[in-house]
């Protein structure tokens, strides 16, 4: 009787641990931050220089927020400025966390 109780016990602590587990990861903050940049010249150097800014930017309000970790997801060139979305989560993404590129936002190869 006793080493059927200690068993269970001990699936029954296995189980709690699981739901645990699975329960930490559905609480895992996620956001999505665009930020714009002005464009001082449509030159490639003076792109690359707006857009640095805007990722950094939008990287130190991730980090404040507590999600230090950060995926670009777009960048947009407009006339007199840049935009740019990043998600920022506050644990590293998991497989499942794998989505298709936003179709909002137009990737740019910078």
């Amino acid at each position: 009787m006793q080493r059927a109780l200690l068993w269970l016990s001990g699936w029954g602590l296995m189980a709690l641990a699981l739901v645990g587990v699975s329960a930490a990861r559905t609480e895992a903050a996620m956001a999505a931050i665009e930020t714009t940049a002005a464009l001082e010249d449509q030159s490639d150097e003076g792109i690359r220089a707006a857009v640095e800014r805007a990722v950094q930017s939008a990287v130190r309000g991730a980090v404040a927020m507590g999600m230090p970790h950060v995926e670009l997801r777009g960048a947009r060139v407009l006339r007199d400025s840049v935009i740019v979305q990043i998600l920022a989560r506050d644990a590293e993404p998991g497989p499942e966390d794998d989505e298709p590129d936003s179709p909002e936002m137009e990737q740019s190869n910078l």
